[in-house]
């Protein structure tokens, strides 16, 4: 009998979290999108290269544009060392059952750019084999022509000094190898899940990125005020055919 209460209380503080996780998540999606819009707002229209629309978004003060974001319309290693990229789209959001937590929470796949010309990024995965759901550092492919991810961003962290973005970096190497945390809240001592990882390695740098202090997602990020949009794509589908639209930061 004892045993049955306590196994209820333990259901029962899992729902609490949960309820709290998923209110809360939709409560930052809805700041996320007008963080996405205001940023989208202070676009001007740049050029039109196929099936591909480019914006500039003049930076604001405080806004470094001195690293790394895009060279030119074909640039497509975007980023520089200790950018956060963040995609709304992750493997629940094909799920029948569970699909609408991703989509209304931002809870999708972040990363690490690994350095300063934006041609890697390290991370991990929880969808591919056993085996390689491990930290890793792979070649930068998060935007191409091919993938149609609804959403993708990439955060710059405010004010870091070069030996901050080392650190993070040093954190996140530290880490290769290790695996995926299917628990997200147990085990984290030997195990990440994607946020998770770029959460712990921004605060060895010194910086919270986790807004709320529950489990890292990507809206805590873009939602963090130590964050800024350097960088925007969505895609549209118009008569059936995937269009994007893209807006990055310049001087």
């Amino acid at each position: 009998m004892k045993a049955i209460k306590r196994i209820s209380l333990v259901l029962i503080v899992i729902l609490i979290l949960f309820s709290v996780f998923i209110t809360n998540g939709i409560i930052e999606n809805g700041i996320v999108t007008s963080e996405i819009n205001a940023f989208k707002n202070r676009a001007e229209l740049f050029q039109v290269v196929g099936n591909t629309t480019y914006y500039t978004v003049k930076a604001k003060e405080g806004e470094d544009t001195s690293r790394h974001i895009k060279n030119n319309v074909n640039d497509r290693k975007i980023g520089a060392k200790g950018d956060i990229f963040v995609t709304s789209r992750n493997p629940l959001s094909e799920s029948k059952v569970i699909g609408w937590i991703s989509k209304l929470t931002w809870i999708g796949h972040t990363a690490i750019v690994y350095d300063d010309e934006g041609k890697e990024t390290i991370e991990i995965t929880g969808n591919l084999d056993p085996e390689e759901n491990v930290v890793k550092v792979y070649t930068n492919t998060w935007i191409n022509s091919t993938d149609t991810t609804p959403q993708i961003a990439l955060l710059r962290i405010k004010n870091t000094t070069d030996d901050q973005r080392q650190k993070i970096i040093d954190y996140a190497e530290s880490k290769i190898g290790y695996g995926y945390n299917y628990t997200f809240l147990f085990n984290r001592a030997n195990s990440f899940y994607c946020s998770d990882l770029v959460s712990r390695a921004a605060a060895y740098g010194g910086i919270n990125v986790n807004y709320d202090y529950l489990a890292a997602t990507g809206s805590d990020m873009i939602v963090s005020p130590e964050t800024y949009i350097v960088y925007y794509r969505e895609t549209r589908y118009e008569k059936g055919k995937a269009k994007f639209f893209v807006y990055y930061l310049v001087e």
